[in-house]
Parts: C-alpha cells; sequence; structure tokens
C-alpha cells in the first residue's frame, strides 16, 4: 500500500488548519453581529408588523446554535430572501419574491391579496390535493378577520375549535403550526401572508426559525412594497403633463 507523501500531509495539514482559523473567526464574527441585532431590537413593539419579534428569533437561533455552519446558513438564508426582496421592482415582484424567499423555509406559504371583502388566493407553495388555496370572504375566518381589521399577527394550531369552519388550506396537519401576517402598506392591510412549519415543539430548537424568518422577510417586504409605491407616486406628480 503507497504511503502519502510527507508534503501532502504539510498541505493537508496546513489547509486544515487555515479552515478551522477561518471557522473560528466567522463564528465568532457571526455571534457578534447577531448579539449586536438582537441588542438592537431590545424595547421595540414586538409585533408581527414591526418584525422585531422575527430579528430578536433569527438572532437568538444564530447566538444559541452550536454549529458554525448552521449559524452561517441561518444567516445566508436570510439576506438571500432580503437581497431577492431588494432586486424586485415592481409590486408584484416584491410579492412573489416574499412567497418565494420564505417558500425555502416553511412547508407551506400562501399569499392572499385583499380584494374589498375577499382574499384573493395569489401565490401558493406546498399545497396539494384538496387543500388547494381559493378565494375567501375576509370574514370566513377568524384568524384571517382578526389579522385584517387589528393588523396583528394570528398563529393557527392543528385542532382548534373553529378549525371544521375554517377553509381546507388553513388546516394545519399535526405537528405543524401556521402563521397569519398582515403587510401593510401606508396603513392599510393589503395582502395577508401566510406560511407553516413545524411546530417549535416538535422540530429541533436551533434550525427551527421558520416562523421569524418569515416575519423579518414579511417586514422588509413591506418597507420594499412602501417605497415602490412613494417612487411610483413621485414620478406620476413630476410627469409632464
Amino acid at each position: 500500500m503507497s504511503s502519502v507523501p510527507a508534503s501532502e500531509t504539510r498541505v493537508r495539514e496546513a489547509i486544515d488548519s487555515f479552515v478551522r482559523a477561518v471557522r473560528q473567526d466567522l463564528d465568532t464574527h457571526l455571534s457578534a453581529l447577531a448579539a449586536e441585532l438582537f441588542r438592537s431590537v431590545q424595547g421595540l413593539p414586538a409585533d408581527g408588523v414591526g418584525g422585531a419579534r422575527g430579528v430578536a428569533g433569527v438572532t437568538r437561533a444564530i447566538i444559541e446554535n452550536e454549529t458554525p455552519d448552521t449559524r452561517l446558513d441561518l444567516l445566508a438564508r436570510l439576506l438571500a430572501g432580503m437581497r431577492r426582496l431588494d432586486q424586485a421592482e415592481t409590486l408584484s415582484d416584491i410579492l412573489d419574491a416574499l412567497a418565494r424567499g420564505v417558500s425555502s423555509e416553511a412547508t407551506r406559504v400562501l399569499m392572499l391579496l385583499i380584494e374589498g371583502d375577499v382574499l384573493r388566493s395569489w401565490r401558493a407553495f406546498g399545497f396539494t390535493g384538496d387543500q388547494r388555496p381559493y378565494d375567501v370572504p375576509s370574514s370566513s375566518y377568524p384568524a384571517l378577520e382578526r389579522a385584517v381589521h387589528d393588523r396583528q399577527r394570528a398563529t393557527i394550531t392543528p385542532g382548534g375549535a373553529n378549525e371544521a369552519a375554517s377553509p381546507s388550506f388553513l388546516r394545519v396537519p399535526r405537528g405543524h403550526a401556521g402563521l397569519v401576517i398582515p403587510i401593510v402598506v401606508g396603513g392599510h392591510v393589503v395582502a395577508l401572508f401566510y406560511a407553516e412549519g413545524p411546530d417549535r415543539v416538535a422540530a429541533l430548537e436551533g434550525a427551527n426559525v421558520w416562523a421569524e424568518q418569515a416575519e423579518v422577510l414579511v417586514r422588509h417586504a413591506a418597507s420594499r412594497l412602501e417605497n415602490v409605491t412613494s417612487l411610483r407616486t413621485v414620478e406620476v406628480l413630476t410627469s409632464p403633463d
């Protein structure tokens, strides 16, 4: 059996040493970044519209997770979702980027656009069979109605008291949880975003941050929608007759 040349062994050892040093340095910087982000949201309203809860949850996962690769992956996925939103230039592109971004984290994702008293199913991922989304009145389910009128997030759990009367696409399987988040632009709820994934009790704590990632991306999407809407208004007002 041929032996590995001493020079090749030294090269491997040097590379391994370098990789360990880089990982340790990266881990230190990630922890510092997460801690700074966590401090930045302390004292802010912990509501679904503001996104402070989401930022706090993601950064806490980065701080507490013991695996550097998992820490980096969590941050990379969040940044990728935000970058996708930044690159979207139209209202529909922003909403599409939001749905696609969260679909990589959650098991099911749905965008419901508000048209008067009706919630229009606009973009969906992960739904199959008789649970495919459809248009419903905004008053058809208490969680949806509260999200529209109170502009607050709502959690949906399996086996709830109103489950039988709820739309089929909002019936959450056991071991999962659903989250309805209003998208607020100019003080008005323009859409409801629904995401569903493993319940925190039923999954590993460190990696189970799909709900927090959804809240962060929804908040960023709302900000982008505000910016694009304002830009369109300025263009209309300043365009020559």
